[in-house]
């Protein structure tokens, strides 16, 4: 396998935090450059139910993402890049991926029932993107 250019999508799962420890395992053994991307998608609601202010909320994913969430990524010694954009995340990652020419896109497997499956993310991207997808799965408890 030749991949140069690796492209993880980042979030504050478990499962995303998955797809970023491969990304970086197998950016060390192809000496490959890995691309964490977040899309900041709908904004959500407060404890009370409102939907929280725009500016606040991008502030706080945006120190999310480059502090914490990616922080593996920094500490690797990799080369790397972070990517964060406003969006939906199917978009984004194919627009990304596009953009930065990367060979392989890397996500993190959420559970789904059979219904919910055909919306998710990595189906969508298994569906539409002209390059692999590697959808890692969780590890068993």
């Amino acid at each position: 396998m030749s991949a140069k250019r690796i492209l993880v999508g980042v979030d504050d799962s478990r499962e995303s935090q998955l797809a970023l420890d491969f990304a970086i395992d197998l950016g060390r053994l192809l000496n490959a450059q890995v691309i964490a991307c977040h899309a900041i998608g709908k904004l959500p609601r407060s404890p009370e139910g409102h939907l929280m202010k725009l500016e606040t909320y991008r502030s706080s994913v945006i120190r999310a993402f480059e502090e914490d969430w990616c922080q593996p990524l920094d500490e690797s010694g990799l080369h790397s890049q972070k990517i964060i954009v406003d969006g939906d995340p199917v978009n984004t990652l194919l627009t990304i991926a596009d953009e930065e020419k990367a060979d392989l896109i890397v996500l993190g497997s959420r559970r789904h029932n059979l219904d919910s499956l055909i919306c998710s993310t990595s189906h969508q991207l298994i569906q539409h993107s002209p390059i692999p997808v590697v959808v890692v799965p969780r590890k068993s408890s």
